[in-house]
């Protein structure tokens, strides 16, 4: 799969498609995710290469491109032994634990997919407000800012962004509270999905009612987060999105804009600048 194959080859250098197919085998029957997994494993060949780990803590050899390092990480994980019981700490814990909590590549503790969020602003912002961490599946702008789905927006501006992002955020929410796929989204959008649940629910399930259900659904979570002990001060990106700028490709020398889009962002949610929905934005979803 797409995601998988990234997170642990190409993010780590390792082209071995049959080394590949085997670590992906192993998360899938015990249980552990690929995406966090392999960016896990990138955290540990980085901290490998920099000194912080030895073989001898790891139990093998570890370079960028190790094959042979990503099925063995598998393995040891999969069995919980060694130092397969740190890699299950996932890569914002590990790197903590080594002194090293930059090299996570993660947002509220969730590793990234496959989307640069220095280069394509959009998928930044997303990651960074997500409710569950770094996630593309709660509003994957990749639809518009690379597909051009439902309509092409450019990827290196920041200019848009945050009412992209939250009118993706809403309709996911919509959408996988209805029970259906959300790649179906490639095709249908909430005037498709709204005459299925008209049939199936009832008529108050109108495209305008779905809009608010999504509304409503998200900032539900984030009430919910709020009251956790998250706040505006999660909703951030790792330093080197920030800071270090992308070295090779279309957007090269791009660094995230998330401190322009954020408080927009929040604007545009009805949220107060600490991130919080006002009580006039609970008031008007019924919250």
């Amino acid at each position: 799969e797409y995601e998988a194959a990234w997170a642990l080859g190409a993010a780590n250098g390792v082209n071995d498609l049959e080394a590949l197919q085997f670590a992906n085998m192993l998360c899938n029957e015990d249980g552990f995710d690929p995406i966090s997994f392999g960016a896990t494993v990138g955290a540990v060949m980085e901290m490998y290469e920099m000194g912080v780990l030895t073989k001898e803590q790891l139990g093998i050899e570890a370079p960028f491109g190790s094959a042979k390092a990503l099925c063995y990480f598998a393995e040891i994980t999969a069995n919980g032994v060694g130092f397969g019981k740190e890699l299950g700490l996932g890569s914002a814990r590990l790197t903590k634990k080594y002194g090293q909590p930059d090299l996570s590549m993660s947002v509220k503790g969730q590793e990234f997919p496959a989307y640069d969020g220095r280069v394509i602003q959009g998928i930044g912002l997303a990651y960074a407000t997500s409710n569950r961490g770094a996630c593309h599946l709660r509003g994957y702008t990749i639809a518009s800012e690379v597909l051009g789905i439902p309509v092409k927006t450019e990827p290196a501006d920041t200019q848009g962004k945050p009412e992209l992002v939250k009118a993706f955020q809403d309709a996911t929410a919509a959408f996988d509270s209805a029970g259906i796929c959300i790649f179906t989204s490639f095709a249908w959008t909430l005037a498709d999905v709204a005459p299925q649940l008209q049939a199936a629910c009832g008529d108050e399930f109108t495209v305008e009612n779905l809009t608010t259900i999504g509304e409503r659904i998200w900032n539900m979570e984030r009430d919910f987060n709020n009251r956790a002990g998250f706040t505006s001060k999660d909703d951030k990106l790792p330093k080197r999105l920030m800071t270090e700028a992308a070295k090779t490709g279309p957007g090269k020398g791009s660094v995230s804009g998330l401190e322009k889009m954020l408080p927009e962002y929040y604007k545009v949610r009805g949220w107060d600048p600490e991130g919080r929905p006002s009580a006039e934005t609970l008031k008007r979803l019924g919250l």
